[in-house]
């Protein structure tokens, strides 16, 4: 407000009209009152770094939680894979031992023919 009325006083001695001055003190104020302090830039910066900080710790955590999920999956996929496999092998015991039961009697009725022939 002092600074207004200075310069008020400053256009008013310098043969300005007292209406477009006060115009002009009108406007200066106004555009006086949207800048920012020093104060009010130092008090975003703090905010801003405080904001940070805050996103920087949620994100560590997401990762850890993260981490701890993957390997839980992991653990998972390998159980599973384990699991798998002894089924592959169960299935590789039937077949061989169906082939086993096709293919002996088959053989034997093979030697038997030749055995029949000669």
């Amino acid at each position: 407000m002092k600074l207004s009325l200075t310069l008020y006083d400053a256009l008013t001695a310098a043969t300005i009209p007292a209406n477009k001055a006060k115009a002009v003190v009108n406007a200066w104020e106004a555009d006086v009152e949207n800048l920012a302090s020093k104060s009010d830039l130092q008090q975003t910066e703090t905010h801003l770094k405080a904001s940070i900080s805050e996103l920087g710790s949620a994100i560590r955590e997401q990762g850890v939680e993260l981490r701890a999920l993957i390997k839980e999956q992991g653990a998972e996929l390998r159980a599973s894979i384990s699991g798998l496999e002894s089924q592959n092998k169960i299935l590789r015991w039937q077949f061989g031992l169906i082939f086993i039961c096709v293919a002996v009697p088959i053989l034997k009725m093979g030697f038997e023919l030749l055995a029949r022939s000669a």
